[in-house]
């Protein structure tokens, strides 16, 4: 005799939040089911349970937005939406905006699942959404969007040496690695990741306190509010370069970015900090130029791959300074063995041959760029 099946009861927000974004959270019987759409997903057993469990709604609250997860009708769902690369240059430039809003959703959810760059791409959106607020306030509404950029700066800022520790973690074992083996001793390695681990277990608990804190969940409703806002304004209101083509307006906005870079280029000497600050710019400038698309008068495939290039310059470059950090540290305090002293000459040498060799990579890059200076 065949069993019946169960019914399946799915839950959403009254605002179908996960629906519009292609996700599910079903019930079967005392088995919950998180479907995200891309073959991934979670189930959990909850016998009695009548509610979503809090294992599966903590993971989509980036979605849901803390919203009660109520029993709803199962109906085939819209994707999110995507700007086009054409258009007014509010058009093209908050289709960016809005990808980047639903990479940073996108990018939580990959945190919450322990995913191995959901770190990394969650501080990528943030960075993005900063940037292009900054960059394009002009046609995105001024000082209504620099409002937002204290908050994002403090949820890259937060998040951030969960992905930095997972870096040198890596870094310092690849290092080890290019040593002769007589100088690497099992206590050293061992020493080393017992720090490691409890660094990363310690910045991993402060990056779900984060996530799962009020200030965060406050951001990312204002960022919805935001993009409403922008979507539904008149055109009346939106100023006169928004309603511009695209191609008339962005390469005037994104050229004060290559100006910027190219002044911090020449003032690199100055050290770590200098270099730092060439790498803000360039990021920056990277972002802009991906959120303008073809409206600008270059060969974007080419200036984005020199560009590319040039941040990983820099952040080879940095990376190393924060090892040379590290590795200071062990030798002030006495700590150090043989292997210490043999790697941090190695990131001298690294940090070295990096600031050399970026003033020529950003030659060619800005050469690249300059058919955006009229």
């Amino acid at each position: 005799m065949t069993r019946a099946a169960r019914p399946v009861t799915y839950y959403d927000t009254t605002g179908l939040r996960l629906r519009r974004h292609g996700m599910a959270i079903s019930r079967a019987g005392s088995e919950w089911q998180l479907d995200l759409g891309d073959g991934r997903g979670r189930r959990v057993e909850a016998p009695g349970v009548e509610q979503v469990p809090h294992e599966l709604a903590r993971l989509v609250r980036a979605y849901s937005r803390d919203l009660d997860l109520v029993p709803m009708p199962r109906q085939a769902g819209a994707g999110s939406r995507i700007g086009a690369e054409t258009g007014t240059a509010r058009q093209v430039a908050l289709g960016y905006l809005e990808r980047q809003v639903e990479a940073l959703a996108r990018a939580d959810l990959a945190v919450r699942l322990e995913e191995p760059e959901g770190v990394h791409d969650l501080r990528v959106a943030a960075r993005r959404i900063r940037a292009t607020l900054r960059t394009f306030a002009p046609v995105l509404g001024g000082r209504l969007a620099g409002r937002f950029r204290s908050a994002l700066r403090w949820l890259g800022a937060s998040v951030g040496p969960a992905r930095d520790i997972e870096v040198q973690r890596a870094r310092f074992f690849a290092a080890l690695e290019k040593l002769p083996p007589e100088v690497v001793s099992d206590e050293m390695r061992i020493g080393a990741e017992q720090v490691f681990d409890a660094q990363a277990d310690e910045a991993a608990a402060e990056c779900a306190v984060v996530l799962d804190s009020p200030r965060y969940l406050q951001l990312l409703n204002a960022l919805d509010v935001l993009l409403v806002v922008l979507r539904e304004q008149s055109a009346g209101a939106q100023g006169k370069r928004a309603r511009r083509p695209a191609a008339k307006v962005l390469p005037g906005l994104v050229w004060p970015v290559v100006e910027e870079t190219d002044a911090r280029v020449g003032a690199m000497p100055g050290g770590a900090a200098a270099v730092h600050a060439v790498r803000k710019s360039v990021k920056r400038l990277r972002y802009a130029v991906e959120a303008a698309g073809s409206a600008l008068p270059v060969d974007r495939d080419q200036v984005l791959k020199s560009l590319r290039g040039l941040q990983e310059l820099l952040g080879e470059y940095q990376d190393s300074v924060v090892a040379q950090g590290r590795l200071r540290e062990l030798v002030e305090s006495g700590e150090a063995t043989r292997a210490h002293a043999l790697v941090l000459e190695a990131e001298i040498r690294c940090a070295r041959q990096c600031a050399d060799a970026m003033p020529a990579a950003w030659r060619e890059a800005y050469r690249q760029l300059a058919p955006l200076r009229r």
